[in-house]
């Protein structure tokens, strides 16, 4: 019986982790940059970071920021990372009664000449049954597929998202 309570308690706590943006993540106007595999026309902006969950809590996501310096959409289709089993892409969506709900999307469109935040309480990309807990200040390799431009590929920086200043960072050109 405890496992019955237990389970439906982790799963409620990674829910309100996920969804719930952050208050305690201001804009950062620095001019570090981090370091970006990019697709021609692709540019990463700020600092790309993963949250840092509570002890036992077996999947996080990671947050960042794309700008498409190209005349046409760009599509991310998948993601791909070494710390967990599975990765995907998921937005938050509003259901009937009004509740904010993780759900798996298919592609993430980076708009022509425009950009797209991955940030929480909207798009990101989930990190799936971890193969070992994350620490603060690794740096996890993540890996995105855009569609008809090959693979990004990038670090992100594990942060304790209740820290000010740690996390959401972004930068402006």
């Amino acid at each position: 019986m405890p496992n019955t309570i237990l389970l439906p308690g982790l799963a409620l706590t990674l829910l309100v982790a996920l969804t719930t943006p952050l208050l305690a993540a201001p804009e950062d106007t620095s001019e570090a940059h981090a370091v970006c595999e990019c697709p021609e026309g692709i540019e990463l902006q700020g600092r790309p970071w993963v949250r840092m969950m509570p002890p036992g809590m077996p999947s996080t996501a990671a947050y960042l920021t794309l700008r498409n310096n190209t005349a046409r959409d760009v599509e991310i289709v998948s993601g791909a990372s070494p710390v967990a089993a599975t990765t995907e892409l998921h937005d938050h969506i509003e259901d009937e009664h009004g509740v904010m709900r993780m759900r798996e999307v298919g592609s993430i469109t980076i708009p022509a000449n425009g950009q797209v935040k991955l940030q929480p309480g909207g798009l990101h990309v989930m990190l799936i049954d971890l193969h070992s807990p994350l620490e603060t200040g690794r740096q996890v390799p993540l890996q995105l597929e855009l569609e008809g431009l090959g693979t990004l590929r990038l670090q992100a920086e594990v942060r304790d998202a209740e820290h000010p200043g740690m996390g959401g960072h972004h930068h402006r050109h």
